[in-house]
């Protein structure tokens, strides 16, 4: 596991693998009230905010995404190169950004509900990457 400011970064490794295929565990015992998709074109910027209330976590499919994080508060910007089966727990008050170095998409679960008005109280946009 790396640790980027408290952002953690870890490689998931798979649960039982036999001559069928792979289960993966992703998340256990944590409350989660949104789970979404998010695809990515290359070059696409997408993040560039922090949440107060929210801890997000995203599990990397396909492709790879340059992570940029920072304390809410200040503090030294931190890059990750994250690919497939790359596991992110982002705590609240810290900044995320997701650059996708090419085609890709990730899994996003969230203990905080994506219902807009919800969602919006909750996200603090930052300009952390351009």
């Amino acid at each position: 596991m790396i640790m980027l400011n408290k952002v953690t970064v870890q490689k998931i490794k798979p649960a039982h693998t036999d001559e069928r295929g792979a289960i993966i565990d992703i998340l256990e015992d944590v409350p989660i009230k949104h789970v979404g998709l998010v695809a990515f074109e290359k070059g696409v910027v997408r993040g560039n905010h922090y949440h107060k209330k929210q801890t997000q976590y995203s599990y990397l499919l396909e492709g790879e995404i340059r992570l940029v994080t920072r304390k809410a508060s200040g503090g030294k910007v931190v890059t990750k190169i994250t690919k497939p089966g790359d596991f992110i727990s982002i705590p609240p008050g810290f900044i995320h950004t997701y650059i996708a170095t090419q085609k890709s998409s990730i899994i996003v679960l969230t203990n905080f509900s994506r219902s807009i008005k919800k969602y919006e109280d909750d996200t603090f946009r930052v300009r952390l990457v351009k």
